[in-house]
């Protein structure tokens, strides 16, 4: 699939277009893209099988306002599910709105009366998400930069930046734009860093997490020097499960993926992150692990889109 309306090239970099989220043009940018089309390649040929065979879908989703590109995780979700993508709404059993926007005023309508997924999740600013986080599991996120004594993260309020930093305070003013979070140290180790990437199916958990694991120089950085899958269960307790999902239900969000880090000082787990539009699987992986980890989420979309055709 054509990608050259989502991005321009700015120097040496990528640049999404919507998002403004910035890409290095660097030997391991080719060598992912290489891993991400040579995926794309396979689901492409699973999708083969099945119209060879006849086999028919289903259901049918349409996407508003725009369509996903193979590169984000509901592509090969739907590919593996048996749901198929039309454009036509008045065609479709069901709508996805995707959009990559953190924030909306309002939601946007849906195009038909249809269900419709993600479409109450229109407000994603990291401001949000750590005021729904402290509301549902009861202790902060964010500290207040002006007050704070010692150091803190700042980060920009949107998504794909990857422009946080470690600084001390207090301050003098936080600056227009930024957030401020605690500094968790979330290493099992003292030296890898690991995010646990939470998929959301139905504003559920699913089985499977992925760790994704990263030095300290890229500790803010979109670059994972390695990506495992993990079962959900031997990562996070039954009673963190819970609230997970009562957040994804605050924040609306039916489809996606949730950042969690957990840190080594207290214990406890802080959901830093939601995204609706998630890019994936990651491409550090194993095309082995890719392949399982889609098929989980597939199972768990499947169910989902089960559940809201039935009268």
């Amino acid at each position: 699939m054509s990608i050259f309306g989502d991005f321009k090239i700015n120097g040496n970099q990528l640049v999404a277009t919507e998002t403004g989220a910035a890409i290095p043009l660097t030997r391991e940018f080719a060598r992912d893209a290489f891993r991400i089309a040579s995926f794309v390649w396979l689901i492409n040929g699973l999708r083969a099988t099945r119209i060879v065979r006849r086999r028919e879908p289903r259901a049918k989703i349409s996407f508003f306002p725009k369509k996903p590109r193979s590169y984000y995780a509901i592509w090969p979700v739907c590919q593996l599910a048996d749901v198929k993508i039309v454009d036509d709404p008045d065609e479709a059993d069901l709508h996805f709105y995707f959009e990559d926007r953190e924030f909306l005023t309002a939601p946007r309508r849906s195009p038909t009366s249809k269900p419709a997924f993600n479409v109450g999740c229109f407000d994603i600013r990291k401001s949000v998400v750590s005021r729904i986080f402290e509301e549902t599991f009861g202790y902060p996120l964010c500290v207040d930069p002006t007050k704070h004594d010692g150091p803190f993260v700042e980060k920009s309020e949107f998504n794909g930046k990857h422009d946080g930093r470690l600084i001390s305070g207090p301050i003098a003013a936080p600056r227009p734009g930024y957030v401020y979070q605690r500094n968790i140290e979330n290493t099992f180790d003292g030296v890898e860093h690991i995010d646990i990437r939470t998929p959301i199916v139905g504003g559920e958990t699913t089985p499977l997490v992925f760790l994704k694991r990263r030095t300290r120089d890229l500790r803010f950085t979109n670059e994972n020097h390695r990506v495992d899958l993990a079962a959900i269960d031997a990562m996070l307790s039954g009673e963190e499960q819970r609230r997970i999902c009562e957040f994804a239900k605050a924040i609306r969000l039916d489809f996606g993926g949730l950042d969690i880090l957990r840190d080594r000082a207290d214990g406890r787990i802080y959901i830093v992150d939601a995204n609706k539009t998630d890019m994936g699987p990651p491409a550090a992986m194993t095309a082995q692990d890719k392949l399982t980890a889609m098929r989980s989420l597939a199972s768990a979309f499947a169910g989902m889109v089960d559940a809201s055709l039935q009268p």
